[in-house]
């Protein structure tokens, strides 16, 4: 009797045990999914942790500097500058920006364009963003002075009608590929303008085709090919440039589409490239008298800016201006300060640096603009510089 007791006890944790390891199989691979997912989700708290201790760590000062896209082109004498110097150490001291735009006065030979990107980001506790206009055809800052071996890009025009989005991306690409080796990270291309307008020469071969679908989809392209080489995008010049017959550069661009014109046209290749991933959206001098109210260039609009490129279209990145020392824009006594409280978060090049970072300050000490509103725009430039490594080799 106790052996036949024994025999059923041993029967039954063998039973067991065989049953255990079925009920196991399933679980394994439940386990495994968990840890992917965990990986997932331990990578995005990393990163939000990361962003809000730099955040706190952060003076008001700092903060507001982020805000701020500048250039350096010429020396107090009018000279090019090709070389660090005391006066940008100076600026640099005292407003610590957020990035860097260089023209064709600034590149010379492949060494010394290195050298100069080295220089600025040596002497930053947050990295910069290195910006240039790079688009290809009649807007190459790299080809300025005839001594970089570049490829030649075409026009986005040709590319356009070549209808062919993978030489589109090839370009893109080979731009990349250039652009990073010389230190730079951020590409002001591609113009996600639609060429409606033919009489309209600021842009015009600048645009990939007069069709918004086909532009969208050579857009498209381009970014991905930028992006194959960690170089950040930014579409320009929302609301939409190419129906435009002023140039923006002396004076207000307008343009006469109403709202609804806009979304069936103009706003195609912006949303594509949105939904894309896109890095950067840059907006244009443009007034819209026939779709907004506030008689105001897009690039200070809140209607423009946060009403439709943040809640209408959803864009998450970064809004930054075009340049704020061009002639539609001077007009007005701070524009850096009215296109930072209308909803963009970089001002590009703007006119007076040292008045604009001071008002900023300012509006953030009396509130005028909140401190949650800046370190939401802070974190939207961190999160990007974060995303694309920058982060990697600074040591906190």
């Amino acid at each position: 009797m106790k052996k036949i007791g024994i025999l059923l006890l041993l029967l039954f944790c063998i039973v067991m045990s065989f049953l255990g390891c079925k009920q196991q199989e399933k679980p394994i691979e439940q386990i495994e999914e968990s840890k992917e997912v965990k990986k997932v989700q331990s990578a995005a708290e990393q990163k939000e942790e990361f962003l809000e201790q730099k955040i706190a760590s952060m003076t008001l000062e700092q903060k507001v500097g982020q805000l701020f896209f500048c250039a350096f082109r010429r020396d107090s004498n009018n000279v090019p500058i090709t070389v660090w110097n005391e006066t940008i150490e100076n600026t640099m001291q005292q407003y610590p920006i957020g990035g860097v735009v260089l023209f064709g006065e600034n590149i010379d030979t492949a060494e010394q364009t290195k050298q100069l990107i080295t220089d600025f980001q040596n002497h930053t506790t947050i990295p910069l963003f290195i910006g240039v206009d790079e688009e290809g055809g009649r807007v190459s800052r790299l080809h300025a002075s005839g001594k970089l071996e570049v490829v030649e890009v075409p026009s986005a025009q040709k590319i356009g009608n070549t209808k062919d989005t993978k030489i589109a991306y090839d370009m893109a690409s080979e731009m990349g590929k250039e652009l990073v080796s010389l230190g730079f990270n951020v590409d002001f291309a591609p113009v996600a303008d639609v060429n409606t307008n033919p009489h309209n020469t600021v842009i015009g071969d600048r645009a990939f085709s007069s069709d918004p679908i086909e532009t969208g989809e050579m857009v498209i392209a381009f970014i991905h090919g930028l992006h194959a080489n960690n170089i950040s995008a930014c579409v320009k010049h929302f609301p939409g440039h190419g129906d435009t017959t002023e140039d923006s550069h002396k004076g207000i661009a307008v343009a006469k589409h109403t709202l609804e014109e806009m979304q069936q046209t103009e706003w195609i290749p912006f949303k594509r490239a949105i939904e894309q991933g896109v890095d950067f959206v840059m907006t244009g001098h443009i007034t819209t008298p026939n779709a907004t109210t506030d008689n105001l260039p897009a690039s200070l609009s809140y209607e423009m800016l946060t009403e439709q490129l943040r809640n209408h279209l959803h864009f998450q990145g970064i809004i930054i201006t075009d340049a704020l020392d061009m002639g539609a824009v001077t007009q007005y006594e701070d524009a850096s300060f009215m296109a930072i409280k209308a909803g963009a978060d970089m001002a590009l090049m703007p006119f007076d640096l040292e008045k604009s970072y001071a008002h900023l300050c300012d509006a953030v000490k009396e509130g005028i603009i909140s401190e949650q509103e800046l370190n939401e725009k802070v974190k939207r430039i961190l999160s990007l510089k974060y995303d694309k490594g920058y982060f990697e080799n600074v040591v906190n």
